[in-house]
């Protein structure tokens, strides 16, 4: 089975695990946008009962790139995210806005619905303060 857009989530004593994973499970790194950040979960034994022991690997667009360029305004980006206190280096400023904010799902509520699912829990939440785009 294929499963596109899933990463690996096993929970506490999965085979395959070693040392200290063996009784946390599998660390997941879920990615929101370079503005709202990305969480650390990790897996659980319900994932492998009924996701096949794998769980989402980011937020998810909600547009594409085509799209968040002909809507975000790259300056604008620029300033709302120094507001933020999040600062960017680009070489591109269509590279920076096809990554802007908006044009992601809310992380919070993709990873808590995973979280209240029992899929994967949450163990923190990673705040941006910098962002470097090729």
């Amino acid at each position: 089975m294929h499963s596109k857009g899933a990463t690996r989530n096993f929970g506490p004593k999965y085979k395959e695990l070693n040392g200290v994973l063996k009784s946390t499970g599998q660390p997941v790194i879920i990615g929101g946008s370079m503005e709202t950040g990305s969480y650390l979960c990790v897996g659980t034994k319900k994932s492998e009962l009924e996701s096949f022991g794998t769980t989402l690997h980011g937020s998810g667009r909600t547009m594409s790139r085509v799209k968040a360029r002909e809507v975000i305004e790259g300056k604008k980006l620029v300033n709302e995210l120094e507001k933020k206190g999040i600062y960017v280096k680009s070489n591109s400023l269509n590279g920076l806005i096809e990554e802007g904010g908006a044009a992601y799902k809310d992380i919070d509520q993709v990873v808590n619905s995973m979280h209240d699912a029992g899929i994967s829990l949450k163990v923190l939440k990673l705040v941006p303060i910098g962002n470097i785009k090729g």
